[in-house]
């Protein structure tokens, strides 16, 4: 497994708020395109995002948004909040794999930033965020308890430790 960090541009979206659980997720973003459908904001139609509120890594993660990127907010479908993420650092790193592989993803990350010169930004108001490709298989069509494989990069905000300059940073536009 392999941590990347990378420069992002601000993102918006368009997203619903939901209790961590597989099967909301789900059904959160079947709304989602449903009210997003065909709507001239939607800047990704390729990936579908699930947001974490970072600051619940502290205790448990119970709340997460799904949603869409968006070019802005203007003339949204009511029923939908909207997030902004400013330009900044993440560690990067993708997911590929079945549910054990997954969870070892995360072990990974954690312990990545546990070890390294970066710290993970928990700070209230920080969003780390799941891009997930919707071809050639969408994994929110299929059932929570259906699915058995995985592939999607999680977006983890950093903060720089002290003494590290931030080179070798990748940017993604």
């Amino acid at each position: 497994m392999q941590v990347t960090i990378v420069e992002r541009p601000e993102m918006k979206a368009a997203v619903i708020r939901i209790p961590r659980d597989g099967h909301k997720v789900r059904e959160a973003w079947k709304e989602v395109t449903a009210k997003m459908e065909g709507h001239p904001a939607v800047a990704d139609r390729h990936h579908g995002l699930v947001f974490i509120p970072e600051w619940q890594w502290e205790t448990e993660v119970i709340m997460l948004w799904v949603g869409v990127e968006v070019t802005g907010f203007d003339s949204l479908p009511p029923g939908l909040e909207q997030i902004t993420i400013p330009p900044r650092k993440f560690a990067k790193i993708a997911v590929k794999g079945d549910r054990d592989r997954m969870w070892e993803t995360y072990s990974f990350l954690s312990e990545w930033f546990r070890t390294g010169p970066y710290e993970r930004d928990m700070s209230e108001g920080s969003l780390g965020y799941e891009m997930n490709p919707l071809q050639p298989v969408n994994p929110f069509e299929i059932p929570a308890d259906k699915i058995d494989f995985f592939e999607y990069d999680i977006y983890a905000p950093i903060k720089v430790a002290a003494g590290v300059d931030g080179s070798g940073v990748d940017r993604e536009d």
